[in-house]
């Protein structure tokens, strides 16, 4: 390799050496700019798959602007005809260097902001329709910190990113933890969800070191990386921002406390409703409900009413009721209850007195919700779910998941996923107004339920809710008998 490429590029030192391709530090001689060169390695042929995946690369990080992302800034061809791409020069640290100088990881809050950062840089790539196909360690620089909490990342070196449109590419992916399974067999063509993965393998890198799943992580990193890391991508995060949700918990921010500071319930119910509603108070949880005509059954909505006003007391509805219009029109001697069985509630009108009373007499995260199913399905679960079998059977609640659902709720679609011996997984999508409270509701009257039967221990948890953008409400059951 000449020192001066094309006449213009002055190579200063070599960055990364591959079998395929070669990276240089080099300065433009005209204007006195370092840059970064790429270019193939000796001995390797062109036009060829390594050209291509050159230039590959240099089109789809060249495609998104991003403050985030390695500019591209020029390319060409030597005098020999190889083509080269020109970079912008980064001056910082690698994510693989950081490593190598705390190998028992950076800590939940740093590795959570570096995160945050690269998938700030991902969301744009992947809305210009681009996906990086395996992020690792060495693509995420960490730039000089700008201020105490600070520390802008840029993506670097994506080597195997690639449009969506344009088919996957071929040719072999070596193992490394950071590619996704699935692409790993090559039994799949480009899906975002692939980055997911590498994203969450790299948070568990970060907090702990090491990429293997039985180091102990936070229960807030646990919960995201266990989720992004899901041998199904069906079982990830939907997307970037999502997942972005659920790494935002991390991080402190005005007023709020990374997660794992905060006490977090011993119910895993609770702990679950806990956690979700933390998700959407981060600035990435905001999402906007469509506001559709789901309705709520009345009798779900009065016995929580009933529920309520016995855990509150007199003084405390009353609260409640100066805080929630319209739930006074709900009682039965409002006159309004012949127009409520035959319509329905407003789910957004239910989710209001849920959060209403968990504000005045709760925590604030929803956990109240497990006391209050319980107190539910206690006084009037037969009525609830009245063809539901006497004695109760575990197997027939499990089977009859839509049944429970189409008692509660007038939309989405319930079905059984799988079902075992002993567990069991359930989902609900496609609903005009998802909502967490209305999940929660569900989650604990079905746990209630489950109980009722005689089984010596039963928990049901709620994994992702589509409220917060995820694809579809997840419940998984668990029983002995």
């Amino acid at each position: 390799m000449p020192r001066v490429v094309d006449g213009k590029f002055r190579l200063i030192e070599t960055l990364d050496g591959g079998t395929d391709t070669v990276r240089f530090l080099a300065e433009h001689t005209g204007i006195r700019r370092q840059v970064e060169l790429e270019t193939l390695a000796q001995g390797v042929p062109w036009p060829g798959p390594e050209a291509e995946r050159l230039l590959r690369e240099a089109r789809a990080m060249g495609s998104v602007s991003h403050a985030a992302i390695q500019s591209v800034v020029d390319s060409g061809t030597d005098p020999e005809g190889r083509p080269y791409v020109v970079y912008e020069a980064l001056r910082g640290t690698r994510v693989s260097e950081l490593l190598t100088q705390a190998p028992s990881g950076i800590g939940a809050v740093r590795a959570g902001r570096i995160v945050l950062g690269a998938l700030e840089a991902i969301r744009a790539m992947h809305r210009a329709g681009v996906v990086v196909r395996g992020l690792g360690p060495e693509n995420v620089v960490v730039l000089p910190a700008r201020g105490d909490d600070d520390e802008p990342v840029k993506l670097r070196a994506l080597e195997r990113a690639a449009f969506l449109a344009e088919p996957a590419p071929p040719g072999e992916i070596p193992y490394t933890p950071w590619i996704a399974p699935e692409i790993r067999r090559g039994s799949a063509g480009l899906d975002p969800r692939c980055d997911i993965y590498s994203v969450g393998m790299m948070l568990r890198h970060l907090i702990t070191g090491r990429t293997q799943s039985m180091h102990p992580v936070p229960d807030t990193a646990r919960r995201a990386i266990e989720r992004a890391t899901a041998e199904d991508p069906d079982e990830r995060f939907p997307d970037v921002d999502v997942l972005m949700q659920a790494v935002s918990l991390l991080v402190p921010s005005e007023g709020r406390r990374p997660r794992d500071e905060m006490p977090t319930p011993q119910d895993p119910l609770a702990a679950d409703l806990h956690w979700l509603s933390m998700r959407r108070t981060t600035r990435h949880g905001q999402r906007t409900v469509p506001e559709g005509a789901a309705k709520i059954h009345l009798l779900p909505v009065l016995l929580t009413i009933e529920a309520i006003y016995r855990r509150l007391g007199e003084d405390a509805w009353s609260q409640l009721a100066a805080e929630v219009p319209g739930v006074d029109d709900l009682l039965p001697g409002s006159g309004n209850t012949e127009l409520h069985l035959a319509t329905g509630v407003p789910i957004g009108l239910f989710a209001q007195i849920v959060s209403a009373a968990d504000a005045i007499a709760g925590h604030g995260d929803l956990s109240m919700l497990t006391d209050i199913t319980e107190a539910v399905a206690h006084r009037g679960l037969r009525r609830l779910l009245p063809d539901l079998p006497s004695p109760i059977v575990v197997e027939a609640l499990i089977d009859g998941f839509p049944y429970v659902w189409s008692r509660i709720t007038r939309q989405g679609t319930a079905m059984v996923l799988e079902r075992d011996m002993r567990s069991a997984r359930l989902a609900v999508r496609d609903q005009a107004q998802p909502s967490l409270e209305l999940s929660g509701f569900v989650a604990g009257v079905l746990r209630a339920a489950i109980r009722q039967s005689g089984v010596r221990e039963c928990d049901v948890t709620l994994t992702s809710c589509e409220a917060l953008g995820d694809a579809h409400d997840v419940f998984r059951v668990e029983w002995k008998a």
